[in-house]
C-alpha cells in the first residue's frame, strides 16, 4: 500500500481511539488444575483484551503479516492466556464476521458510546455485552469479564469542558452492562480498574504535571466505577491493576521489566499504535519481553502475559482457601477412625480392668483435594473406666495432638503450604445390650490453620502468609451385631458422624492489589458408614485384627468462601467451590499382643476417594493400673 495511503489511514481521527486505550498491568501466576472451576469465559472491552478484531484489515498491509493485536505482535493480549489457565480458550471475532468466538473486545471501545474506526463500527462494551444476551444464554457457571472506561477518561482529557459528564456517563454504563449480565443469570463477573495512567510513556512525555493529573483522575474514576458496579449487587471479582501497575513501576527489574518508560515498538511505523507492532520493528530483539509498554499506553506481550497470570490468580485463589474445611473435617475423621480403632480393641477384649491407660501414634501420607501431606502426625492418649455394675460398659476421656503439613513446593501460584494443628480432646462410650454392640463419642478440638499462598509476578515469586484460629465439633454413633464365624469374630456394623467446622477469617499481611483476605467459613456434615470388622486369635496373646467399611457424606452445608483485596476490602467476592470427595473406601489391618498387664498394637490403614487417599501407620499401648 502507498505511503501516502497509510499516512490517510493513520490521519483518520477515530484511529486516535486505538492510540488511546488504556493501560493494563500484570502478574504472572501459574494456575493450579484443582482450582479451575469455571465452565466458560467471556471477555468484553477494548483494546487491552481485543484478540484481532481488526486483524484482517492490518495483517498484510504496509507488509506487515505480524500484527491485529494491541501489542507487540505476534504476542496475544492477555485473555488468550487466563483462558487457556481456566481450561478453556479465548477467540477473537473480527470486523467482517471471518472469525467468531467468544472475545468480543474491540480497539477503541468505550464504556457506553460506539464510534467507528477505519468506517468499521466499534461497538461500546455495553453494546458488546447486549448484542451477546441477544444471541447467546448467560452460563451460569461461567466467567465473564468486563474491562472498559480508559477510552472515555481519555477522551474527558481531550474535552475538559465536558469531562465530568463524560466520566460519569462512563460509570453509568459500566454500571449498567453488570447489571445486564447479572439480570440474565451471570454470577461471576470479572471487572478489572483502570491503571494509573500517568505511568505510561505518553503520560510522561506529557510532563509532571500532566502526569499527576492523569493518576488522580484515573484514581477518581476508578473509586465511582467500582462503587457503580458493587452497588447493582452482582458478584463482582475486581482487579486492581491500578496499585499492581504502581507496585511494578516502583522496582520494575524485581519483576523482569529493564524499562517501564518507553515504547518497546520503533518509532518509524507506519501508526505510532503497537496495532501494527511486529517483532521485526522492536527497538531490541527482547523488547516484548524486557519492556512494560508496547507503544505509548499499550503492554508488550510480557505485561500482558502477567495480566493473565495475576486475573487468575484472584479468581482461583477463593476457591482453593475454601477447601480447608475439608481438609480440617477428613482430618478430623482421621481423628475419630483411630479412636474407634481403640474401641474396637476394648470391644473384642474379654477382660476389661477397672482402668486402663493407653496411648497411640499415627504417621500418613495423605492426599486430600489435590494437597499432599507427608508424614503428617498425631496422638491420642485416653483413659478407659469400666463400670463395675455391667461387665460390657467402658467410658473413656481422650486427648488427641494432631499435626497436618500439605506441601507444594514446586507451585508456582496456589497454596504452596496448608499447615493445620489441632488440639482436642473428647469422651467414649462403649456398651452391649444383648447381643448388640454400640459405642458412641463426642469431641471438641481447637485448631491453628496457616496457609502460605504462593504468588509469581514475572520473575519474581511472593509468598503470602495468613493465619486463622478454628474449631472442629464433632458426635458419632456406631452399632454392630457381633458373630462368630468359625474360629473369627465377626462384626458387621452401620454408624454415623455429625461435624461442624469452623476456621476464622484469614488476612494476609501486605497491602497490595495481590494481597488477599477470605471471610469466616462454616462447615456442617453428616456421613453414614457400614463397615465389617473381624478378630482372630492367633496364637496365645496374639491376635489378628481388621476392619474395612464404606462411608458417604449424607449432607453437606459448604458455602463458597467470601473474599476481597486488600486494596479494595470493600468489595467482598465469591468464586466457584471446587467439588470434593464425598464417600470413600478404607480398610485396616493390625496385630495386637499381650505382654502381661500391658497390650500393644500395630496396623496399618488406608482410605481411597475419588481424589482424597490416605496411607497411615500407628502403634499402639495400653496397660491396666
Amino acid at each position: 500500500m502507498p505511503r501516502n495511503t497509510a499516512r490517510s489511514i493513520v490521519g483518520h481521527t477515530t484511529l486516535k481511539n486505538f492510540n488511546k486505550s488504556m493501560l493494563a498491568i500484570s502478574l504472572s501466576i501459574a494456575g493450579i488444575y484443582h482450582a479451575n472451576a469455571y465452565d466458560s469465559v467471556t471477555f468484553f472491552g477494548d483494546s487491552l483484551t481485543d484478540g484481532g478484531y481488526f486483524s484482517p484489515l492490518t495483517q498484510g498491509a504496509f507488509g506487515l503479516e505480524e500484527s491485529g493485536q494491541f501489542t507487540t505482535n505476534p504476542d496475544n493480549t492477555w485473555a488468550t492466556s487466563f483462558a487457556e489457565q481456566l481450561g478453556t480458550t479465548a477467540v477473537a471475532n473480527t470486523y467482517d464476521g471471518s472469525q467468531t468466538g467468544n472475545n468480543y473486545a474491540i480497539g477503541g471501545a468505550r464504556a457506553g458510546v460506539d464510534v467507528t474506526a477505519f468506517g468499521i463500527p466499534v461497538a461500546s462494551a455495553n453494546s458488546q455485552v447486549n448484542n451477546y444476551i441477544d444471541n447467546n444464554q448467560v452460563d451460569p457457571n461461567g466467567l465473564y469479564v468486563v474491562w472498559a472506561g480508559a477510552n472515555d477518561l481519555l477522551a474527558a482529557a481531550e474535552d475538559p469542558a465536558n469531562a465530568q459528564a463524560t466520566i460519569l456517563g462512563a460509570v453509568a454504563s459500566q454500571a449498567e452492562t453488570i447489571n445486564t449480565l447479572k439480570d440474565n443469570g451471570a454470577n461471576y463477573i470479572l471487572v478489572p480498574n483502570i491503571p494509573d495512567i500517568g505511568l505510561t510513556p505518553r503520560a510522561i512525555d506529557q510532563g509532571p504535571v500532566a502526569q499527576a493529573q492523569s493518576t488522580g483522575a484515573t484514581s477518581l474514576y476508578n473509586q465511582f466505577m467500582l462503587s457503580g458496579v458493587a452497588a447493582t449487587g452482582a458478584n463482582i471479582i475486581p482487579l486492581d491493576t491500578f496499585s499492581l501497575l504502581q507496585q511494578i513501576a516502583s522496582n520494575p527489574t524485581a519483576y523482569g521489566f529493564t524499562n517501564m518508560t518507553t515504547p518497546a515498538c520503533t518509532e518509524d511505523l507506519v501508526t505510532d499504535s503497537s496495532l501494527f507492532c511486529g517483532s521485526s520493528n522492536l527497538e531490541t530483539p527482547d523488547a516484548n519481553e524486557t519492556y512494560f509498554f508496547a507503544d505509548g499506553i499499550h503492554p508488550t506481550g510480557q505485561a500482558h502475559q502477567m495480566i493473565a497470570d495475576y486475573a487468575n490468580a484472584v479468581v482461583t485463589a477463593p476457591s482453593l482457601i475454601g477447601v480447608l474445611p475439608h481438609i480440617a473435617t477428613t482430618t478430623g475423621l482421621a481423628t475419630n477412625e483411630r479412636l474407634q480403632s481403640h474401641v474396637n480393641q476394648i470391644q473384642s477384649s474379654e477382660q476389661k480392668p477397672a482402668r486402663t491407660l493407653w496411648a497411640v501414634g499415627e504417621v500418613a501420607n495423605q492426599d486430600i483435594a489435590g494437597f499432599d501431606g507427608d508424614n503428617n502426625t498425631q496422638v491420642l492418649l485416653g483413659v478407659d473406666f469400666a463400670h463395675p455394675n455391667s461387665a460390657n460398659a467402658v467410658t473413656g476421656l481422650y486427648g488427641n495432638i494432631t499435626q497436618k503439613d500439605f506441601e507444594n513446593s514446586d507451585v508456582g501460584t496456589g497454596l504452596s503450604d496448608i499447615d493445620l494443628g489441632e488440639v482436642g480432646f473428647g469422651v467414649y462410650h462403649s456398651n452391649k445390650f444383648g447381643g448388640l454392640q454400640i459405642n458412641g463419642a463426642a469431641g471438641f478440638g481447637n485448631m491453628d490453620v496457616d496457609v502460605t499462598r504462593a504468588v509469581t509476578l514475572g520473575s519474581n515469586q511472593q509468598q503470602f502468609k495468613s493465619n486463622a484460629d478454628g474449631k472442629r465439633y464433632y458426635a458419632n454413633l456406631q452399632a454392630g451385631y457381633p458373630l462368630q464365624v468359625s474360629n473369627i469374630a465377626v462384626t458387621p456394623y452401620i454408624g454415623a458422624t455429625a461435624s461442624r467446622v469452623k476456621i476464622d477469617g484469614l488476612k494476609e499481611k501486605e497491602m497490595s492489589g495481590v494481597a488477599m483476605q477470605f471471610d469466616e467459613q462454616k462447615y456442617s456434615t453428616t456421613y453414614g458408614k457400614i463397615g465389617l470388622k473381624a478378630n482372630h486369635t492367633l496364637m496365645e496373646n496374639l491376635n489378628l485384627f481388621g476392619d474395612i467399611h464404606y462411608q458417604k457424606q449424607l449432607s453437606d452445608n459448604r458455602e463458597a468462601v467470601t473474599a476481597s483485596l486488600n486494596t479494595l476490602s470493600n468489595i467482598s467476592f465469591e468464586t466457584p467451590m471446587v467439588e470434593t470427595d464425598d464417600d470413600n473406601v478404607a480398610m485396616t489391618l493390625g496385630v495386637s499382643r499381650n505382654f502381661g498387664l500391658l497390650n500393644a498394637n500395630a496396623g496399618v490403614t488406608h482410605s481411597q476417594g475419588d481424589d482424597d487417599d490416605s496411607t497411615s501407620l500407628f502403634i499402639g499401648l495400653n496397660g491396666a493400673f
